[in-house]
């Protein structure tokens, strides 16, 4: 009875529950110690992004500040540990740093290698290219690589390219965009449409 008495006391249930708490924390604290750091890689998965942006938009300048490449697209995925952005549908575009006309890229996707500074494409790989005022030439091909560092682009992969009155086809090219250079590499094809007249 003297037992009851003292446990229906309220400063002693009051005691009990601080100390009951008190033990839960030291064996949560320790249990917690005993466990290895849970990373963010281990807690989302390997083949998880860190975050993704969207609308994204990716500018590069030269030494004096003036645009050089600008790259956009609805969704990027940026992997952290890897310094990796993978983007969808991105929309390049190329500034040729002599006569300040573009050189426009689509492809399907493209992953940025941030230690790099280098861009791969993959998956319907178009590049077009104003020529004159009433022709342009086209690229076409499933993968392309666009190095922003040296202001190159190349392949492996077949290659179309058409102007209006050529078309093209080779196996692996290289171009440097301000130099306006393009070497293709084997397998070379080409056919030449002569212009039509409309005289009868």
């Amino acid at each position: 009875m003297i037992a009851g008495d003292f446990l229906s006391r309220p400063w002693v249930r009051a005691l009990a529950l601080i100390i009951s708490f008190a033990v839960l924390v030291a064996l949560l604290w320790q249990s917690d110690e005993r466990l290895p750091p849970l990373e963010a890689e281990s807690l989302r998965g390997p083949s998880e992004p860190d975050g993704f942006v969207v609308n994204g938009l990716y500018r590069s300048f030269d030494e004096a500040g003036q645009l050089t490449t600008l790259i956009s697209s609805p969704r990027i995925e940026q992997f952290e540990a890897s310094e990796v952005a993978i983007m969808t549908s991105p929309d390049a575009t190329l500034i040729d740093k002599n006569t300040g006309s573009p050189w426009k890229l689509t492809a399907a996707s493209g992953t940025f290698h941030q230690q790099k500074n280098l861009v791969e494409l993959e998956g319907n790989v178009i590049v077009t290219r104003q020529i004159s005022d009433d022709r342009q030439g086209t690229l076409e091909t499933e993968q392309l690589t666009l190095d922003n560092e040296s202001r190159t682009v190349f392949t492996e992969a077949p290659v179309t390219l058409t102007d209006g009155r050529t078309i093209t086809q080779a196996t692996g090219m290289t171009a440097w965009i301000d130099d306006r250079i393009l070497e293709l590499k084997s397998q070379v094809i080409g056919l030449y449409e002569p212009a039509t007249s409309n005289s009868r």
